[in-house]
């Protein structure tokens, strides 16, 4: 081989060799931190949890929103909606707002307190920025539209973003 043919074969290495440097680059910018928001369990081979302290959080904040979103009484209804509203992104906001909008007219009308206690949480998938928590929620319902108080038992899936340090709900999924 000739020198001149040698140094077209190193500087063609060399293109290539920034080229996959280069797509390497491309492709670590553009990582997403909600992959594996698809997996359906936190103790699926591929799952990943970014520790033991971003699943508590997760977990309690999860607890929380359910709590505050699933309860509210017409006496109360304007603080109810703003403990919940406290806890979510814009997008569920908005969501929040119009669910909200429709309740509040029969809620005053029949007087109605709905209850919700959670009885049981599990991760489905938690990096440091996203997450996604199964809720357990019974929902007790009374009002005077009601012959007796009704119980509902309810799943729901919580998803939550990292926005500023603190996690907040971006979706609600009853299930």
């Amino acid at each position: 081989m000739t020198r001149t043919a040698q140094r077209r074969v190193v500087a063609a290495l060399a293109v290539l060799v920034v080229a996959a440097a280069a797509v390497l680059a491309w492709a670590w910018t553009q990582r997403d931190d909600t992959a594996g928001a698809d997996i359906t369990s936190a103790s699926a081979e591929e799952a990943s949890v970014a520790s033991s302290d971003v699943m508590d959080t997760v977990l309690e904040v999860a607890d929380e929103a359910a709590t505050r979103v699933y309860s509210y009484s017409w006496k109360t209804l304007a603080d109810d909606k703003a403990a919940a509203r406290d806890l979510m992104t814009g997008t569920m906001l908005d969501q929040y707002d119009r669910t909200m909008a429709g309740v509040a007219t029969s809620s005053r009308r029949d007087h109605r307190v709905v209850s919700a206690e959670v009885v049981g949480t599990a991760l489905v998938h938690a990096t440091t920025s996203y997450a996604r928590v199964l809720v357990f929620v019974n929902q007790s319902t009374e009002g005077t539209d009601l012959d007796r108080p009704r119980l509902d038992l309810d799943r729901v899936l919580v998803t939550l973003r990292r926005v500023d340090g603190d996690w907040l709900v971006s979706e609600l999924d009853a299930l």
